[in-house]
């Protein structure tokens, strides 16, 4: 192994112990610094001369099947590191600026296959969760910020479905995130003309129970989403909004039809990650479905005041006030 394969390894092992999320290299004129995110905020853990940086990019390049002569061009790569514990996904993307080129890697841990049960830190939640593996057909959406745990729900989730029956389970994913056999996954490669729209048609074309999209993020992929959902297929895909009521204005805004929504949306969830007392990661949710969910809907559509509000910080405030939970105020002023 070579120096800058060893620094490399390192440092992201080090993100990894500490929980961190993504790994930003910003270049300045005589040095670069590595931010980390932990906890939905970045950072500066450490900074390296510009010219050690550099050889550092080049090689997380050439090692993510990127172009490592090309720097006037956004690229996007991926790879996967070893280490005790098991795998590492990485996913790199690249962007130029006045300094030279931005790097940020995605810290995806290859080999967290979690129970359903394990993720939420309520009862009610797990109890919520599985009433969703029961569907047959519909659309539901994760939604939250970066790093909040969608897919590891959404995994979850498709695991939970095929312990009860056989479903032919496709997802499309850019990159895939958490390879599983028993799956029938597509990554997106733009860089050969196969974006969401194209492989989410192939995708159909394929005969599946459960569509798993990992992320809409055109009015294209939203539409060819809500028609799957509503022609008898189970699609579950993600949208980076604040809250569940902004998952469905986003959809309006991308042009799906309203009656199409009606028809179509079987829940949305919103997320967030928390720590417990015990300092593990647990998820909190607010649930939108059936009454509500319409609803809500009915306020979006009209521009009206919301009449539903989906439970999310009404589970941080228990969680708290049954000692399950972390006081995130706590913890943020002792954090370093």
């Amino acid at each position: 192994m070579t120096t800058t394969q060893e620094a490399s390894t390192k440092l992201f092992l080090s993100a990894y112990e500490r929980r961190a999320t993504d790994i930003h290299f910003h270049p300045y004129a005589n040095h670069t610094s590595i931010l980390f995110r932990t906890e939905g905020v970045l950072r500066e853990r450490h900074r390296f001369p510009r010219a050690n940086a550099d050889k550092l990019v080049a090689h997380l390049k050439f090692q993510s099947g990127m172009d490592i002569g090309e720097r006037r061009l956004p690229q996007n790569g991926s790879l996967t590191i070893k280490h005790r514990e098991g795998s590492l996904s990485l996913r790199l993307s690249t962007v130029p600026i006045g300094e030279g080129e931005r790097l940020v890697v995605r810290l995806l841990p290859a080999d967290d296959e979690q129970d359903l049960a394990s993720l939420p830190l309520l009862a009610s939640a797990s109890r919520d969760l599985h009433a969703l593996a029961e569907l047959e057909h519909g659309l539901i959406i994760f939604t939250g910020p970066t790093g909040s745990g969608k897919t590891t729900t959404m995994y979850a989730l498709l695991n939970e479905m095929s312990r009860h029956s056989i479903r032919h389970v496709i997802s499309v994913e850019d990159p895939i995130e958490k390879p599983r056999e028993a799956f029938t996954q597509m990554q997106v490669n733009e860089q050969a003309g196969l974006y969401y729209p194209e492989a989410l048609k192939a995708a159909l074309r394929h005969d599946p129970d459960v569509l798993m999209i990992g992320e809409i993020r055109d009015e294209h992929t939203a539409k060819i989403a809500v028609r799957a959902a509503m022609t008898g297929h189970l699609v579950l895909t993600t949208l980076h909004t604040r809250n569940t009521s902004g998952a469905l204005v986003r959809l309006l805004e991308f042009g799906v039809p309203a009656n199409y929504l009606y028809e179509s949306m079987a829940a949305v969830i919103a997320q967030r990650l928390v720590y417990d007392a015990n300092e593990q990661r647990k998820a909190i949710f607010g649930f939108l479905a059936d009454e509500p969910l319409q609803a809500v809907l009915d306020d979006c559509v009209q521009k009206l005041p919301l009449s539903f509000d989906d439970g999310l910080e009404k589970q941080r405030l228990e969680g708290i006030a049954l000692g399950l939970l972390a006081n995130e105020e706590e913890r943020a002023a002792h954090a370093t």
